[in-house]
C-alpha cells in the first residue's frame, strides 16, 4: 500500500495530465501546443483563450469604448482574433485595427482577416511587448525596428487627444518600466502620442504600480511613484486567469519570502486596467526637465529611509531651513476619476489622482524620509529643488550629466532602469516580486557532504 502522501502526489499527477489532455483537445485547433502542453508561473505574453472569455471582457470594456473618440486601435498578440472580432464589430468607431502579433503560427490567420479588410486591419509580426529589446538593438546596429512595427500608428502632439488605444494582455516588469522610460526620455512608443492603454495584467505588477507608502517599502517604490506621476490609472475589474493561455501554475508561496502578502492576492485573476500618460504633464515638468526629474527620484529612492533634508544638503548646502519653514499653501490633489470607489478598487492598491508641484508635505522636519512622500509631493519636493538658484550650479547637474552620458552607449535597457550609477535595491527586490520567485536556498553543505565530495 503505497504511503498517503506518494498517493497525493499520484492523483495529483493524474489530474494534471487529465487537465492537460483537456486543454489540448479544446484549444489545440486554435493555438500551439507550447501554449497548452505547460503550465507557467508568469508568462510575458498571454492571449485571450475564447471566445466567451472575449465577451466577457467586451462587456466591461463597453462603457470606456463609447466614450472614446479615438478611431484607432491596436491589438497586442491578437493570436486566435477572439477580441479582435470585437473590435471589426465597431466599424463606425475604429476605423483602423492594429494587429501585433509575436508567434509564427497566427500570423496566416490574421492575414486573412488583413485580405477580408485591407483598408481597415493591418498586421505587423513583431514583440510590442518586448518594445525595450528591439530599442536595444536599434541602438546597437543603428536599425529600425521599432519604426518599422510602429509604422502604421498615427502620430499626434502629446497635449492633443489620445492617438490611439492599446489592447492586450502583458505580464512583463520590463514593458512597463520601458513604458515609463519612453515618457521620460520622449522615445519609441509616446514620442509618436499619448496613448491610452487598456491592459490585462498580474495583480502584483498593478499594485506595485499604483500602490502608496503605506504598503511598505518593500512595494513602495521609485517605480511606483514615476508611474502616478506620469500616468493616470483606473481598474476596471478582474478576469479570471484561466481565460487566458497559457494556463498559470498554482501559487505555492515560499517559507518566508517577505512578498506573501501581495503575491497572493486575486492569484487565480488579472486585473483589467486603463491608463494614459497626463495631458497637463509636460505643464506639471517640462519636457526638459523629465531626465531630471527621473533622476532625482530613482537616486533619493535608493533607500526610502534616506532623509530629505541631509541629501538635499548634498547638492544645495543649507537648503534645510527654506524646506522646514514653508510659507506657502499646501494644494491638494483630488481623484482622477470620482466615480472610482476606492472600496472595489484591489486592495494596497490606491485611486489615481492629480498631481500638482505645489502639493507641499505638511510639517517636513530633518526627520522626514523620503518614503513619507506620495507621488505628488515628490513632484512637489522636485519641483522646489529645481527653481532653487543654486540649482543651476549645484552638483546635481553634474551627477545628472554624467548618467545621461552613459546613457548615450549601447546599453542594456532594464540596466537604464536600474539607474546606470543607482545601486537602487529597489528593482532587485521588486523584480523577485513581479517574476518567479526563487527556489529556497540549498542547505549549506555539512562536513560529511564536504568529504563525499573531496
Amino acid at each position: 500500500m503505497l504511503p498517503l502522501r506518494c498517493s497525493w502526489s499520484l492523483a495529483r499527477a493524474n489530474y494534471s495530465t487529465k487537465a492537460r489532455k483537456e486543454l489540448v483537445a479544446r484549444y489545440s485547433d486554435e493555438f500551439p501546443e507550447k501554449l497548452l502542453t505547460r503550465k507557467h508561473k508568469i508568462s510575458s505574453h498571454m492571449y485571450v483563450a475564447n471566445a466567451e472569455a472575449a465577451q466577457r471582457i467586451g462587456q466591461h470594456l463597453e462603457p470606456h469604448f463609447q466614450s472614446s473618440g479615438c478611431d484607432t486601435v491596436m491589438e497586442l498578440n491578437s493570436g486566435a482574433g477572439h477580441f479582435t472580432r470585437h473590435l471589426l464589430d465597431r466599424e463606425s468607431q475604429f476605423r483602423r485595427i492594429l494587429l501585433l502579433e509575436s508567434m509564427d503560427h497566427f500570423m496566416p490567420k490574421l492575414q486573412e482577416l488583413h485580405a477580408l479588410y485591407p483598408e481597415r486591419v493591418k498586421v505587423r509580426h513583431g514583440d510590442f511587448v518586448n518594445l525595450w529589446k528591439l530599442v536595444y538593438m536599434d541602438k546597437m546596429d543603428g536599425g529600425s525596428r521599432v519604426a518599422d512595427l510602429l509604422h502604421d500608428v498615427p502620430q499626434k502632439d502629446f497635449k492633443d487627444d489620445i492617438n490611439m488605444l492599446v489592447f492586450g494582455a502583458v505580464s512583463s516588469y520590463p514593458f512597463f518600466k520601458h513604458l515609463i522610460n519612453s515618457l521620460i526620455f520622449q522615445t519609441s512608443l509616446f514620442n509618436l502620442g499619448r496613448c491610452e492603454m487598456i491592459l490585462v495584467m498580474p495583480p502584483p505588477i498593478y499594485i506595485h504600480l499604483t500602490c502608496n507608502n503605506e504598503i511598505g517599502y518593500l512595494i513602495y517604490r521609485s517605480t511606483s511613484v514615476l508611474f502616478q506621476i506620469l500616468f493616470e490609472h483606473q481598474f476596471i475589474a478582474k478576469v479570471p486567469r484561466e481565460d487566458f493561455l497559457p494556463q498559470q501554475t498554482p501559487y505555492s508561496p515560499i517559507k518566508g519570502s517577505k512578498l506573501v502578502k501581495v503575491r497572493s492576492i486575486n492569484p487565480d485573476y488579472l486585473y483589467l486596467v486603463k491608463f494614459s500618460p497626463r495631458r497637463n504633464l509636460h505643464e506639471l515638468c517640462q519636457s526638459q526637465d523629465l531626465p531630471a526629474l527621473w533622476f532625482f527620484i530613482k537616486q533619493n529612492f535608493v533607500s526610502r529611509r534616506n532623509r530629505i533634508i541631509p541629501n538635499l544638503e548634498k547638492w544645495v548646502p543649507g537648503c534645510g531651513p527654506r524646506l522646514i519653514i514653508n510659507p506657502h499653501t499646501s494644494e491638494p490633489v483630488t481623484p482622477t476619476y470620482p466615480i472610482e470607489l476606492p472600496k472595489k478598487m484591489p486592495q494596497y492598491s490606491c485611486q489615481s489622482t492629480t498631481m500638482s508641484t505645489r502639493n507641499f508635505y505638511p510639517g517636513i522636519n530633518i526627520y522626514t524620509q523620503f518614503g513619507d512622500l506620495q507621488p505628488s509631493q515628490m513632484l512637489t519636493l522636485f519641483s522646489q529643488f529645481r527653481h532653487w538658484p543654486e540649482y543651476a550650479e549645484s552638483s546635481f547637474l553634474a551627477s545628472l550629466e554624467n548618467a545621461l552620458l552613459k546613457l548615450e552607449t549601447p546599453n542594456d535597457e532594464p540596466n537604464l532602469e536600474d539607474g546606470v550609477t543607482l545601486p537602487e535595491e529597489d528593482d532587485a527586490e521588486a523584480d523577485e516580486m513581479l517574476e518567479e520567485e526563487s527556489p529556497e536556498p540549498a542547505a549549506p553543505p555539512t562536513k560529511s557532504r564536504k568529504k563525499a565530495s573531496s
